[in-house]
């Protein structure tokens, strides 16, 4: 991945309309996960050029060390568009792709991890109940169990967030809203480089 392409992210993500959420939590590395929009080809390229808003349709911001499995990962997912009506629970398909993603890095498959649309968790899930605060607010919400995961999700706004936590979350964490994505536009840019290294077996230019 060049540095025209990191530019590019970078720059639409500079320009969304919506901010996402995130966990509110200090001393953490970050990172940009995933983004979708059903914005057609003609309307990027437009926006591009002028500069003009990006309007996500999801968005997930990472927090830990994606890649050393033995360390707390927290991924916070903040969906704008409606989700596929599949019946799954909300969070199956996160919790599918937190899956693929670790099980390949495990295998050091470093080509397979970003897998666009890998099965969702079939469970069995074991539900429980967690105490958060959103935006200031405490609140009690569903949460459920999966292997060595935790998943919650909850409505916020005009948006519906769900979080994925590889490790178990901290006492009562904190979401908010996310004003500055340039530490994780930086993270992810740094994550890009490692995995580069990992992929060719020697270090790469640097993509910042």
């Amino acid at each position: 991945m060049g540095r025209q392409t990191v530019r590019f992210r970078v720059s639409r993500l500079r320009r969304i309309t919506a901010r996402p959420f995130g966990l509110t939590i200090a001393d953490t590395a970050v990172m940009l996960g995933d983004e979708s929009s059903s914005t057609g080809l003609v309307a990027e390229i437009r926006a591009a050029v002028t500069r003009g808003p990006v309007r996500l349709d999801s968005i997930s911001l990472l927090y830990g060390d994606c890649l050393e499995l033995a360390a707390p990962l927290v991924e916070v997912i903040t969906r704008w568009g409606s989700r596929p009506a599949d019946g799954l629970p909300p969070y199956a398909r996160e919790l599918g792709r937190a899956v693929h993603r670790d099980e390949a890095i495990a295998r050091r498959e470093w080509w397979t991890m970003t897998a666009c649309d890998p099965q969702p968790a079939a469970g069995p899930f074991d539900p429980g109940r967690i105490d958060i605060v959103v935006a200031g607010t405490p609140a009690r919400v569903d949460a459920v169990s999966f292997r060595d995961y935790l998943a919650l999700s909850f409505p916020v706004q005009d948006a519906a967030v769900t979080v994925v936590s590889r490790h178990p979350l901290p006492d009562l964490p904190h979401f908010d809203p996310v004003a500055d994505l340039e530490p994780f536009c930086a993270g992810w840019a740094g994550f890009m480089e490692d995995l580069s290294e990992r992929l060719h077996g020697q270090p790469r230019p640097s993509l910042t």
